[in-house]
């Protein structure tokens, strides 16, 4: 089976998970490695892959891919992962059961996983295996690299360096304090960035380092690991467009619009179809004020917890990152197409791909 858990040092040692390789050997290609961790050019500032490989079939059909290795692929993640256009995307995982296979072929994504489900699709190209099952994992296989700053706190502190890049020269008290986590965990964060390369000093000061990169582990690992412990409550408005109205009540409450409704102040052509805000508790005087009832399920308005505390005065609207992770983990593709909309035209996540 891939090494999944491990794939960085796996990466750095041969270029290519061997497993990988004898995988798609089996599969009647010859596999020839181009690169690992690519820039792909034309797609967001400083993209990349973890490599770039060429398969060639017996016949000699050729095609280079630019291969992303995950650990896990929910369904969720497949409608709302973000993969580089060009070049075609190849997907390497552990396991992906029938539905989830399904929405990376609705995308246009190919993929082989450690079960031997597969496929690949191009010219008169066609492998599609199915059905396989699972496989077993040996018992203390699991790494523990990048537990600490991909699990649940620190994907806090990630979000503070990631909205506010300044703060990666902050003493560990003020980290911990703008992330609402402890002192160790900020020391772990800390220390695994500098170690992948995040992180590094300059001047004597700790400077945030391939941002494009991190932001995209850091979406996608929100959306596995912190997105549904934030839920507060669902509520449902029959007029969705009062909070447009409701800035100064907002602010007065410490609550911030985040989701569908912040993306549409930074893109003025996207029509929100839910409302997401964040505070430390349910607002209750801002439910009944403007007439929100609780939903029995999910509604159009999503309170969730605020979970960092800002080190510069607050706006009404979250950090563009934590919209831009929402609109990804929503699962809704019109709101993905919104995200990397958004991930092109605000200023701040500008900045961090250019980082």
């Amino acid at each position: 089976m891939f090494n999944l858990n491990e794939h960085a040092e796996s990466l750095n040692a041969t270029g290519w998970p061997a497993e990988a390789r004898l995988r798609l050997e089996e599969l009647g290609f010859r596999v020839e490695v181009l690169g690992t961790e690519a820039r792909v050019p034309g797609d967001v500032p400083d993209s990349r892959v973890d490599v770039m490989v060429r398969l060639t079939t017996k016949s000699g059909a050729t095609r280079t891919y630019g291969v992303e290795i995950k650990r896990r692929m929910t369904a969720e993640l497949a409608t709302a992962v973000h993969f580089p256009s060009a070049p075609p995307p190849l997907l390497l995982t552990t396991y992906l059961g029938d539905p989830v296979a399904g929405r990376l072929r609705a995308r246009g994504i190919d993929y082989v996983d450690t079960a031997g489900n597969a496929h690949l699709a191009w010219d008169d190209v066609l492998v599609d295996i199915r059905g396989r099952r699972k496989p077993a994992t040996p018992a203390g296989r699991a790494s523990s690299r990048g537990a600490g700053a991909f699990g649940r706190a620190g994907l806090r502190v990630l979000f503070v360096l990631l909205s506010w890049p300044e703060t990666a020269a902050y003493p560990y008290r003020r980290l911990a304090e703008a992330s609402g986590v402890s002192l160790g965990t900020v020391k772990t964060v800390i220390d695994e960035l500098g170690d992948a390369g995040y992180l590094y000093g300059r001047g004597g000061e700790r400077r945030l380092a391939r941002g494009a990169e991190l932001l995209d582990r850091w979406s996608e690992a929100y959306s596995i690991t912190l997105d549904s412990a934030l839920t507060l409550g669902e509520f449902d408005a029959a007029d969705l467009s009062w909070w447009r109205d409701a800035e100064s009540d907002l602010l007065a409450l410490g609550v911030q619009v985040g989701g569908e409704a912040g993306a549409s102040l930074i893109d003025p052509h996207l029509r929100p179809s839910s409302l997401t805000l964040y505070a430390d508790r349910v607002p209750v005087r801002l439910i009944s004020r403007y007439r929100l009832a609780r939903a029995e399920n999910k509604g159009n308005v999503h309170v969730r917890t605020k979970f960092w505390q800002a080190p510069e005065p607050e706006s009404w609207i979250v950090p563009s990152p934590l919209i831009y992770a929402d609109l990804l983990a929503s699962g809704d593709p019109r709101q993905r197409d919104h995200g990397d909309r958004i991930r092109r035209i605000d200023a701040r996540l500008e900045r961090i791909d250019r980082t």
